[in-house]
């Protein structure tokens, strides 16, 4: 995981892991935007959620945020995240891939500030779960297609 950017044709899935929240992004079928997708409840049933939902929108790839420390190893945080990735391994039929997520909740804060959402808006930590989400997809979806190997798989 992490470094395989071949691009299938369709629809990706993020995931802003959160240990009492996950955020949720899909992008378009050409993967040129990412779009939200909801929150959910961090509970046993949350892979069994994104399974459901990677089957009704015709996902083809599940890209998970990973929460590298800043001198790149994984912390207690990302072996969480690992252990959730073998958790929805087991119930998904789509390859999953992670992303390093550093800084996209900081920024997801960021835009909505500088969006002048409303303080009480901003506290509903759903949408900045969300937009942590969406922001984790596009730096994904922007990087394949600034990648010499980006072209589709046929």
């Amino acid at each position: 995981m992490g470094d395989d950017k071949e691009r299938i044709p369709g629809r990706l899935l993020a995931i802003d892991y959160g240990s009492e929240r996950i955020g949720l992004a899909i992008s378009d079928p050409l993967q040129v935007l990412a779009g939200g997708a909801g929150m959910i409840r961090n509970s046993e049933a949350a892979p069994d959620e994104i399974a459901a939902m990677a089957t009704d929108k015709t996902v083809v790839k599940i890209i998970v945020g990973m929460p590298y420390l800043h001198d790149g190893a994984k912390g207690g945080k990302a072996k969480e995240v690992d252990a959730f990735i073998e958790r929805l391994k087991l119930v998904v039929d789509v390859p999953l891939e992670t992303w390093d997520e550093s800084f996209t909740s900081v920024r997801a804060k960021q835009a909505y500030l500088d969006g002048g959402m409303r303080k009480k808006q901003r506290r509903d930590k759903g949408r900045v779960d969300e937009m942590a989400a969406r922001l984790l997809l596009q730096d994904y979806l922007d990087s394949i297609r600034s990648s010499p190997h980006a072209s589709l798989s046929r």
